[in-house]
């Protein structure tokens, strides 16, 4: 006879946060090692950085580690995952990756930069998503939370390089909660909007464009730019024993641009 029971959310553990060096990916290392949790981040080529995120989480008392991984390797990914399972439990895995981009117009984008931006953004998450299942299966479950966009459900002008990804992405978690939750593994997207940090605040800095920047505040229903540690709230919420009924769903941290 079947069970009417939601399995038990660890509530410690190792979290994988990919692109942990970011400035919101930096935050949500911080915020779940606040919450208990032992973080193992991944970075793509700033050694520096991730020492010192590494040690603001063991500021916490909770062990953290940093290593350069290329997501696109998914032989390497896996071998990584398998060497961090072996040292203990792996509790879930965060997205917070993705490559350097540039804005235009959809008909005028090179096929080789779509390829490109295609291979390292959703393939990378695919590879951290198929390396971390069947550990997480083996450890009677755990929590998978990808970044993606809200402009995923508002159709972009001149970012379709970073919309399109992450709308694959949105349906890649969609369906491992659909396909793995009966094994108590939940899968969930957060979509930041205009946060001051990473690429936001790059964009932000660049001569000239204080009256944009104003404009696009003012068109925000909550007329205020986000932070990192907004985000980081919310990952946090849906990796904890809080969030143990919630999967498949996408939440945007945006101050109401989706709307």
């Amino acid at each position: 006879m079947a069970t009417n029971s939601i399995p038990e959310v660890p509530a410690k553990g190792t979290i994988l946060v990919a692109g942990g060096t970011g400035g919101i990916g930096s935050a949500i290392c911080r915020a779940l090692a606040a919450d208990g949790f032992d973080i193992a981040l991944t970075y793509r080529s700033n050694p520096d950085v991730a020492a010192g995120v590494v040690a603001d989480c063991q500021a916490h008392g909770v062990s953290a580690r940093a290593d350069a991984v290329d997501l696109t390797d998914s032989a390497a990914l896996h071998a990584h995952v398998a060497g961090l399972a072996g040292q203990g439990r792996l509790a879930g895995a965060v997205y917070a990756a993705g490559p350097k981009l540039t804005f235009g117009w959809t008909a005028q984008i090179d096929p080789e930069e779509w390829l490109r931006v295609m291979a390292a953004d959703t393939g990378g998450c695919f590879n951290l998503i198929h390396a971390m299942v069947p550990h997480l299966k083996a450890a009677g479950g755990g929590s998978l939370v990808a970044l993606i966009t809200p402009a995923v459900e508002k159709v972009p002008i001149q970012d379709i390089l970073s919309a399109a990804p992450k709308a694959a992405i949105e349906q890649l978690m969609r369906g491992i909660a659909k396909e793995e939750g009966r094994f108590g593994i939940r899968s969930n997207c957060v979509g930041p909007g205009f946060i001051m940090a990473g690429m936001t605040r790059e964009m932000f800095a660049r001569e000239g464009l204080g009256d944009f920047q104003e404009r696009i505040r003012k068109s925000l229903p909550m007329q205020a730019f986000g932070a990192a540690e907004d985000v980081a709230d919310c990952v946090a919420f849906l990796m904890s024993p809080r969030a143990r009924y919630i999967t498949g769903q996408s939440i945007a941290v945006d101050g109401g641009l989706q709307l």
